[in-house]
């Protein structure tokens, strides 16, 4: 499925998971998820009609009171929650992204980072149930329209501030925006960093057969205008193209070690994949080619990461496209118990393939290889 998001009157955190949930996500699980790690929280959605369209508000009520976090205490959060491994994976590069913004736009350390734009409990919300939202509706990409530009002052922590508020500028970068008459903060921090960390398109409308449409309302008044945010979720058959970039250069100059360090920075960056072939560079070099794949969101963080850890003189870059095929969540059951999984469908057949980190999270749990699991799974089993 794709999903696309219709932005005229900006977006926030709580505007996306409300439109979630008038898609018909239950968040009730999501609430248990977040109450078992310690963010004891009630999330409501109700049914609101403005203007004669109707969609969902959301409200998210702290039950006890909530600290402040640094990055840290949130990554430790992230890791020890109930959430799959991909949505740790990818609530962690968010976070990391919003504090490394933070850190950089306010002229702090990156320890220094624990106000109100990271540590609320909003955001935390917001931001998990993001990625949990579209692990569950089963969205493989995320397109989005132009995004209105707005004006004003807003209140922070760190006096008055212009709008957009500098996190918020940082995060649009590479971003479409046109000029609007609003002077309210039509566009959050946190719904920059959902754009920032989701987004692969931007797009005049959805593409695909049109399944399911919601609205999530947000809390600023505009007038005649409601504030809400539209989506479209779609899907596109079998088979569907999407942009990517590759980036590549030859390397004769770094140690093993060094490249192993590039590997894990691309790869921490959200790097789609990477291949290194060995070969012979130029003075007869012993070396080798590094092709790293990437959406059109994180190229110029890859870009940066790949210059910074290789110091290569130069990089090669170029837009391509690639098919992927329809694939969807899955749980495979086992007696030692149960694997996130990806089904997959190639013409009229389904293939079902569980996770790596599902694997090994539950080759840590039992005691048994990776590879003995991999052998279990060709036994008679059922999947969900």
């Amino acid at each position: 499925m794709d999903l696309h998001l219709d932005c005229p009157t900006g977006i926030s955190g709580d505007m996306f998971l409300a439109a979630m949930a008038d898609l018909g996500l239950d968040l009730h699980p999501f609430q248990g998820i977040l109450n078992d790690c310690g963010l004891d929280v009630r999330i409501e959605g109700r049914k609101e009609t403005r203007s004669g369209l109707q969609g969902t508000g959301l409200r998210i009520s702290p039950k006890i009171p909530q600290t402040f976090r640094d990055l840290d205490s949130i990554l430790a959060l992230i890791a020890a929650s109930r959430l799959t491994p991909e949505v740790r994976r990818r609530s962690r590069l968010a976070f990391q992204r919003l504090a490394e913004v933070e850190a950089a736009v306010h002229d702090v350390e990156l320890s220094a980072v624990h106000f109100h734009e990271v540590g609320a409990v909003d955001t935390l919300v917001d931001v998990l149930g993001c990625f949990w939202a579209l692990e569950q509706m089963e969205v493989a990409s995320v397109s989005c329209s132009n995004l209105p530009w707005f004006q004003g002052l807003v209140d922070c922590e760190h006096g008055r501030l212009p709008l957009p508020a500098p996190a918020t500028v940082e995060l649009l970068q590479g971003k479409p925006v046109y000029p609007s008459a609003y002077q309210q903060e039509v566009i959050t921090p946190t719904g920059a960093l959902i754009l920032d960390q989701t987004v692969s398109l931007f797009a005049g409308g959805p593409r695909g057969v049109l399944e399911k449409n919601g609205i999530g309302w947000g809390s600023m008044d505009l007038g005649a205008t409601p504030n809400g945010l539209r989506v479209f979720l779609t899907r596109t058959g079998h088979e569907a193209g999407e942009e990517i970039w590759v980036l590549e250069s030859n390397l004769d100059h770094l140690s093993g070690e060094e490249l192993g360090s590039l590997f894990t920075a691309l790869q921490e960056e959200g790097a789609l994949d990477f291949i290194y072939l060995q070969g012979v560079m130029k003075k007869n070099r012993p070396g080798g080619l590094l092709q790293v794949l990437c959406t059109r969101e994180d190229l110029e963080k890859i870009q940066e990461t790949f210059f910074e850890h290789s110091l290569t003189l130069g990089i090669r870059r170029r837009k391509s496209e690639r098919v992927v095929l329809a694939r969807k969540n899955s749980t495979i059951k086992t007696r030692l118990g149960n694997l996130q999984a990806k089904e997959i469908q190639l013409k009229d057949r389904i293939l079902i393939k569980a996770e790596f980190e599902a694997l090994r999270e539950l080759a840590g749990k039992t005691g048994r290889s990776v590879a003995e699991l991999r052998y279990m799974l060709s036994e008679p089993r059922n999947k969900s």
